[in-house]
């Protein structure tokens, strides 16, 4: 056996046991369809989830941030006003609103853009004991800074201050709401990570660091990185690898087959199924993987074919000469 062949059977051997690993430890992670613990995707900051305030007719806003495999960010959530802080607004006639307020992510930045989330109006259970009232946050995208392009090892940052208020003429009042949730409910994909000041937020080696951006957040400023689970991260590769078969077979074989058809589909479902159709030609760290696998496949088979074209030309003219 040439060393060209020993070389090739070593890596289809590596290849094979590394895909057969792969899959036996997402296999492991499986819990009831989730990978990895329904928890790992779930994190809070703030004042501690309870539906005591509601049940007591405390003041109250839940904070509900979720995303999507693509990581696309959403926000939403409830509102519960005290019978005392309704009628000390005068919220009945005052439109309530919500800004979040963004938290500083990147050092010599500062953030000027404020997210506006629009409350439901207010509605009153006058039957009740409190008296209290309820809303509904309208769901709508929020803005995270992201380093997409690195995908599986995408990175995005939430941090926002959340802040209720409302508008007396020109002047803006604002609301002291002691109890705020924020809730971090991500795609089964990813974990949320809490951080609790701006040095760890912000995670910059930068000379500009001083002591205080390693003081504490404040009660009602929430900061989280969210990260894509290491079990997401070896799905991925297992994807990977089966693409890599077809290369293998391309390889192998004396003459082309149907691989580069194989590895075009193959890799147009993969990526479809973990990023989606390509948008505004935006292009991802994976791509530039995926582009070199269709190279590969696509020039070892056309010289493979060149190859095969050529000795059916040499024994045509063998045949020819044989027979003078």
């Amino acid at each position: 056996m040439s060393p060209g062949k020993k070389i090739l059977g070593l890596t289809a051997s590596l290849l094979l046991l590394t895909l057969w690993a792969s899959y036996f430890y997402v296999f492991k992670e499986n819990r009831d369809g989730q990978l990895g613990g329904v928890g790992e995707s779930t994190a809070w900051c703030g004042t501690p989830p309870s539906s005591e305030a509601a049940l007591l007719g405390k003041d109250q806003l839940t904070l509900r941030v979720t995303n999507n495999l693509r990581g696309e960010f959403m926000v939403g959530g409830s509102l519960v006003v005290s019978e005392r802080t309704f009628n000390r607004y005068d919220l009945g006639r005052n439109e309530l609103r919500l800004r979040l307020e963004p938290l500083q992510w990147s050092f010599g930045v500062t953030p000027i853009f404020l997210e506006q989330i629009k409350v439901q109006p207010l509605s009153r259970n006058l039957s009740s004991t409190n008296k209290s009232a309820f809303a509904e946050l309208e769901p709508r995208p929020i803005g995270v800074h992201a380093q997409t392009a690195a995908f599986p090892f995408d990175t995005y940052r939430y941090g926002y201050k959340p802040v209720l208020y409302y508008l007396k003429g020109s002047e803006r009042i604002d609301l002291r709401f002691k109890n705020i949730t924020t809730l971090m409910e991500m795609s089964n994909t990813f974990t949320p990570i809490q951080k609790y000041n701006r040095a760890d937020y912000i995670n910059e080696k930068n000379s500009m660091i001083r002591d205080e951006d390693y003081k504490p957040y404040g009660a009602h400023e929430c900061a989280f990185s969210v990260e894509r689970k290491g079990s997401f991260k070896v799905v991925v590769l297992l994807l990977l690898l089966v693409l890599c078969l077809p290369l293998m077979l391309v390889f192998y074989r004396d003459e082309p087959g149907i691989d580069f058809l194989a590895t075009l589909v193959g890799i147009a479902v993969v990526r479809t199924l973990l990023i989606g159709p390509v948008e505004d030609f935006q292009l991802y760290n994976i791509d530039f993987l995926f582009g070199a696998a269709i190279l590969l496949v696509g020039t070892v088979s056309l010289i493979k074919a060149m190859r095969a074209n050529s000795r059916r030309e040499m024994a045509l003219r063998s045949g020819e000469t044989s027979s003078w």
